[in-house]
């Protein structure tokens, strides 16, 4: 396990309920090492280091994990965790955490193929008999789903707690968790931030834009933003689901929250993670990079406000300088051999003889 909060390397949360139980980490850092070995193709890390990080995750949930019947099916459950959200904890099968660990186990199936029969999986006494065990639990990893309204359920049996109406609630008793006991929080559906919306930004493969709408039109009534890290990841998924207002609205906020002290409390420090939230809300919703795609593509989403938005990424071993404008993409090399990259499905190929493409959109 990682900690999901420490000074030193071991577990510092005061709360483990809603410290500890995040077991998502572990899934999160092998989803970054995905991310990072995509990017990159950094195959010395992956070999050295990157590959035993996602195995030994992977083999976390198979111990914290079982197979059981729900619902006349067999399954792979994952019981007792909290989720991302923190007025909600220890509940049985949270969504984000199942499909993060489903996506955990397939990592390490994956890359125990590519290294089959090296000294990589002998030293990590990788066989084909674990490898198949991953992959039936992460081929039957219960999902829950809403049938009748057509959302992702945070966990299971969550449609059975009442909703909590913000709107009657006083201003002045927010942030709830420092007005409400916990156990008032967990009894009904309120969220304190993004969680099964994140699972929708992280996995857009295969997410239709009806559901994505279904998912964001549920959850965001019953979100307080009462974390810092909420409004930039709900900016992300507006802008996906066509909410340009919306959108703009959460991602203003959210680059507000030390700059106007909206949560009163930065005077004990910046808020490190809302930062880095607030550039993939650029990156990740304005600019409509979509990540976990079969290649990189772009599908911009200007805010009207907007002339143009411009930064840099590595792909490989090139750097690429992206311009874009309400109507169109710029997409130039500013160092490596060639890059190419996809803006709404128009293949867009740059190389030193042709050292920017324009695309229009």
């Amino acid at each position: 396990m990682y900690a999901w909060r420490t000074i030193n390397g071991y577990e510092s949360s005061s709360y483990w309920l809603a410290g500890m139980a995040q077991f998502h980490i572990n899934a999160d850092i092998a989803f970054a090492i995905e991310q990072y070995y995509t990017i990159t193709g950094d195959d010395d890390f992956l070999k050295k280091y990157g590959f035993e990080i996602i195995l030994e995750t992977a083999r976390f949930w198979m111990q914290y994990g079982n197979f059981t019947e729900l619902d006349g099916k067999h399954v792979f459950v994952i019981n007792k965790v909290t989720g991302p959200d923190e007025y909600s904890a220890l509940v049985d099968n949270n969504y984000y955490t199942n499909v993060m660990a489903q996506f955990n186990l397939r990592l390490a199936i994956k890359y125990a193929e590519k290294f089959k029969a090296t000294d990589v999986t002998s030293r990590l006494n990788v066989s084909d008999k674990e490898i198949d065990r991953m992959k039936q639990a992460a081929d039957l990893m219960y999902l829950p789903y809403d049938k009748e309204k057509n959302v992702k359920l945070q966990f299971q049996d969550f449609e059975q707690l009442p909703p909590m109406h913000l709107d009657q609630i006083d201003q002045s008793l927010f942030p709830l968790l420092l007005h409400y006991h916990p156990l008032m929080l967990y009894r009904y559906q309120v969220n304190k931030q993004a969680d099964t919306i994140m699972a929708d930004i992280l996995f857009p493969k295969g997410n239709t834009k009806e559901q994505l709408i279904a998912d964001y039109d549920f959850y965001e009534p019953i979100t307080t933003h009462d974390s810092s890290l909420s409004k930039a990841m709900y900016a992300i998924a507006a802008s996906r689901a066509g909410k340009k207002e919306q959108s703009y609205d959460f991602f203003s906020q959210a680059v507000k929250t030390d700059l106007l002290d909206l949560h009163h409390n930065t005077q004990n420090g910046i808020h490190a993670g809302s930062l880095g939230a607030a550039w993939q809300g650029v990156v990740y919703g304005f600019a409509g990079v979509v990540n976990n795609a079969e290649h990189f593509s772009l599908e911009p989403k200007l805010p009207s406000a907007w002339n143009s938005i411009k930064f840099k990424l590595r792909l490989h071993n090139n750097e690429c300088l992206f311009t874009i404008y309400q109507n169109e993409v710029h997409v130039e090399l500013t160092s490596g051999k060639a890059c190419e990259v996809y803006v709404y499905g128009k293949k867009v190929r740059v190389t030193p003889q042709h050292v920017k493409e324009v695309c229009k959109y």
